[in-house]
């Protein structure tokens, strides 16, 4: 008992001090530390056995803040799942007939710690999020699976069949899981034929999954987080499918033939796997799944079943492009699989210490070794403890605007840290948040409804935000209403006639003002920074998505500035800011050039010029790569053609003709549809008296573009001569 107490003290502790400190930017942890707060109806498919367990837990741990508490739940439910596979593999090892020494023992807490540092079990152990607790009921699962094959016994299967019905209310997925329930139960037939206990199995799996009655009961008391509203038995289902989702485990997957993605998502799984066990620990897994099936033949079938379905099956149905966004989601989803893994390890490493005499030292010593290697590697990326990102950002965007305001965000981050700091905390009760993605919702706009009700505040006018036609309808309303409208950098908005968005800080709005000057006050005097806000520093992708929208802000203000012909070195500045942040984007380069080049700096035009068109190229190259829609990719390439002209331009300026005219071509080679390249080059070639070549490129530029003044002016002068 002293060394499961040690190995659980030795994993809590680490993640204790790595724990994110308040909400963390990670998916739906905001939503989830709110739900708990308000036992409310989280997203589809309800989650009801964790929110009613992390709304205990929150009133319970008399210290911290909320969203605090429910890392920290999932800090030590993930502590257990390690001290529980330790546990397995001793299991293993006394069945296995080996005569335990300390190495031995060693050897298995090592395993357990290889487990708990791997980069992924211990991200998702420190934020609020429900994977470790789905991954605790997969570690119990196993391990009845293991001794019901080992003793056959009636008490094993009657746990596994409550547990299994316990682990589906906590999340559906580890349905995946049901070659372990059926094989055992074919077996257990086989030896007990009796109705008898057929009922007890189907009683004892009813009461575990009788937990998603929480969800109609609860939605008819409408809570302020009611999603998709389950008081009927259609709705309830619709959300236990995930009918609001589609077929697939994001929108993101939308937009792609089925299975277009799966070797990427294989490819990047095993990947994972590679970087967290090494090549060697891939070998040994073989050797364990050699060993499962040996040990029984319906064991190892089990076992291989449930890892396909909740692997390879899994990456195939979600079938996410290969870019950080769909990844970063993707990959939480690898820790099911990883269960099945880490048990054929423990099989493997047993199998090798039976079979080979004192291979136990060679096998310590290597997982002394990566123990190390997988701690101090991960431990520089996974250190949240100062990780206030999504906290400041909505501290921030609240800091940006009046009472009487409506706020319209979009990604599931940036929301749902809004909604922690409305629900949970309960301020600025006069600042609407309006989540992009719901709004056209029925459901929605009945939940945000009930919350205004309960809450004596007045109505506001909700419709979608995201079509041209309802946005109007929805700023027109809702202005006339006395309430300001804002949008966060992250959404995607329609553009409206007669209307210009200004930007205030970290939030735009349609506004005839120029905010300039409080623009710059909230920054340098409002604004909480606290962590180096650089897009490569942060390691994960949702931290760095904030930086992106701070970067976004930041871009824009130095936009409107440029287009009004104010405050240059303001302006300038303030793009210099944005290209700090996030050095990759090449849009940031191109309008930095323009600034410089209008104020006739060709000196500095020519350089953000130049390094726009070599971030251009890369930036397409990993459009290409991510599998970008090809809107996407045909608009980055007119841009990258846009920038390789005003290079041109700068080229021409300094006389480097040679250069303007490869500057000009590789703009037509990136969008040979664009009139000036061809005009530009019919210029230079008229300064180089190369006169059919002139009337080439003027015909060009007239074919593009038949109201061309100056082309059609110079080619009919040239003509008439």
């Amino acid at each position: 008992m002293t060394i499961y107490i040690m190995l659980f003290l030795n994993i809590f502790v680490v993640y204790l001090y790595t724990l994110f400190p308040t909400i963390a930017a990670y998916r739906d942890s905001g939503e989830m530390a709110s739900v708990g707060y308000l036992l409310g109806i989280a997203h589809p498919p309800g989650y009801p056995l964790y929110t009613l367990c992390i709304y205990l837990f929150g009133k319970i741990v008399p210290f911290g803040n909320f969203a605090y508490r429910i890392n920290l739940f999932s800090s030590i439910v993930s502590t257990l799942s390690s001290v529980l596979l330790f546990y397995l593999y001793n299991f293993f090892i006394e069945k296995f007939g080996i005569k335990k020494n300390l190495v031995i023992l060693l050897i298995g807490y090592l395993l357990s710690l290889i487990f708990s540092f791997g980069y992924l079990q211990w991200y998702l152990s420190i934020v609020s999020e429900m994977y470790t607790f789905n991954i605790l009921f997969a570690v119990l699962l196993v391990i009845f699976c293991s001794k019901y094959f080992f003793s056959f016994s009636t008490k094993v299967i009657y746990g596994l069949f409550f547990v299994f019905g316990l682990a589906l209310a906590n999340r559906i997925d580890l349905v995946l899981f049901v070659p372990i329930l059926i094989f055992v139960f074919l077996d257990y037939i086989k030896q007990h034929k009796s109705s008898k206990n057929i009922l007890i199995l189907t009683f004892l799996f009813t009461i575990g999954i009788s937990c998603y009655i929480y969800m109609p009961l609860r939605s008819i008391k409408n809570p302020f987080i009611d999603w998709n509203n389950p008081e009927t038995f259609v709705r309830l289902y619709s959300s236990l499918l995930r009918k609001t989702h589609g077929s697939t485990l994001d929108l993101i997957s939308a937009g792609y033939q089925a299975g277009e993605n799966f070797v990427d998502g294989i490819k990047f799984y095993f990947q994972h796997l590679l970087n967290n066990l090494s090549i060697l620990g891939l070998i040994i897994i073989l050797f364990g799944i050699y060993r499962s099936f040996k040990l029984n033949y319906h064991f190892g079938l089990s076992l291989l079943l449930s890892w396909f379905l909740s692997c390879v099956y899994f990456i195939y149905k979600a079938n996410m492009p290969p870019n950080p966004h769909s990844f970063a989601i993707l990959e939480a989803h690898f820790l099911l699989p990883n269960v099945i893994i880490y048990v054929w390890l423990l099989l493997g490493v047993a199998e090798t210490i039976k079979k080979y005499k004192n291979v136990h030292y060679v096998i310590f010593i290597l997982l002394i070794i990566l123990v190390g290697n997988n701690f101090f590697v991960n431990v520089k990326k996974l250190n949240k403890r100062n990780n206030f990102y999504a906290y400041d950002y909505t501290i921030n965007i609240l800091r940006s605007v009046p009472d009487n305001s409506i706020i319209v965000v979009k990604e599931d981050v940036q929301v749902f840290s809004l909604w922690y700091r409305k629900f949970v905390e309960k301020i600025r009760p006069k600042v609407y948040i309006i989540a992009a993605g719901l709004s056209g919702s029925e459901w929605y706009k009945q939940m945000c409804y009930n919350y205004f009700l309960y809450n004596n505040l007045p109505q506001i006018f909700i419709t979608s935000v995201q079509l041209s036609e309802t946005l109007k309808e929805f700023v027109e309303k809702n202005v006339s209403l006395g309430y300001n409208i804002f949008f966060t950098p992250d959404v995607e908005i329609p553009k409206l006639q007669n209307s210009n968005l200004i930007n205030f800080g970290l939030v735009s709005s349609f506004s005839k003002e120029n905010k300039a000057k409080e623009v710059m006050f909230l920054i340098n005097n409002i604004y909480v920074f606290r962590g180096k806000y650089l897009y490569d520093l942060s390691w994960e992708f949702f931290s760095s998505d904030i930086i992106e929208d701070y970067s976004k802000a930041f871009s824009r203000a130095g936009y409107e500035l440029m287009k009004e012909d104010k405050n240059f070195e303001l302006s300038t500045n303030l793009y210099k800011v944005a290209i700090y942040m996030i050095p990759f984007l090449p849009f940031n380069y191109f309008e930095l050039g323009y600034l410089y080049f209008i104020k006739n700096n060709l000196d500095n035009a020519y350089l953000y010029y130049k390094i726009g068109c070599e971030k251009f190229i890369e930036y397409l190259s990993l459009a290409e790569k991510y599998k970008a829609s090809s809107d996407i990719v045909e608009n980055i390439k007119m841009q990258t053609a846009n920038c390789f002209l005003h290079l041109g331009v700068v080229y021409e300026k300094h006389g480097k003709i040679e250069q303007a005219i490869e500057s000009y071509n590789k703009a037509l080679s990136y969008n040979p549809y664009l009139p000036e390249a061809y005009y530009n080059l019919g210029v230079v070639y008229w300064h180089l008296k190369n006169w059919p070549k002139v009337v080439h490129y003027f015909k060009e530029t007239l074919r593009l573009n038949p109201n061309h003044k100056e082309a059609k002016f110079y080619l009919e002068k040239i003509l008439s001569q």
